[in-house]
């Protein structure tokens, strides 16, 4: 895979664990400006939920994207979870148990900025636009440096859960915490 300065788009058509297309429908668009990766989400979905405002807040359960990425050489990687409500939690480590935060320093490498474009009853419509610099937190040192990652949509906390993801996932039931299922990628 390469991340072009041109965003490139990519759709979420991994449904995991019982989800269904019917469920939601993700696009995301890639690019890079240096070491600083840009990801863009469309996300369309029956019911949005925004109930978690907090920094490093259980993100997971509301309408929900993330990003794991990690350095190809390194055996800890960072997970990047953005809520339709604007937060996000962001945390390293080795595996699922004893993640570390960010401090309130290195949060500042990575914004974000959701848009709602509908929501009914019948459905909605959200767009995230994140950044995240890979180099001040200490994910890669340029970008000739490969990385590996791969992209969710989840919602644990909705009436129908579901998972959603950009690389398969062969796993009985639900994980994004396993780095074996990344895909790696340039910066070009």
């Amino acid at each position: 895979m390469r991340i072009t300065k041109e965003k490139t788009e990519y759709h979420l058509g991994n449904y995991l664990w019982g989800s269904c297309e019917t469920d939601a429908a993700v696009n995301v668009s890639l690019s890079h400006e240096g070491c600083i990766l840009h990801a863009l989400f469309d996300v369309r979905e029956k019911e949005l939920r925004r109930m978690v405002w907090e920094s490093n807040g259980p993100v997971w359960t509301d309408s929900c994207v993330e990003i794991f990425i990690k350095n190809r050489n390194s055996r800890e990687y960072s997970n990047f979870e953005f809520s339709a409500s604007g937060a996000f939690l962001a945390c390293h480590g080795e595996g699922r148990k004893d993640r570390i935060f960010y401090s309130d320093d290195e949060r500042s490498a990575v914004t974000d900025s959701v848009s709602i474009l509908e929501n009914s009853n019948k459905s909605s419509h959200w767009i995230l636009s994140a950044s995240i610099d890979l180099r001040k937190l200490g994910i890669i040192e340029s970008t000739d440096d490969e990385i590996c990652l791969n992209i969710y949509k989840c919602g644990d906390g909705l009436k129908k859960p579901h998972f959603i993801s950009l690389f398969p996932i062969s796993l009985p039931s639900p994980d994004f915490h396993c780095p074996s299922f990344f895909t790696c990628a340039r910066l070009v």
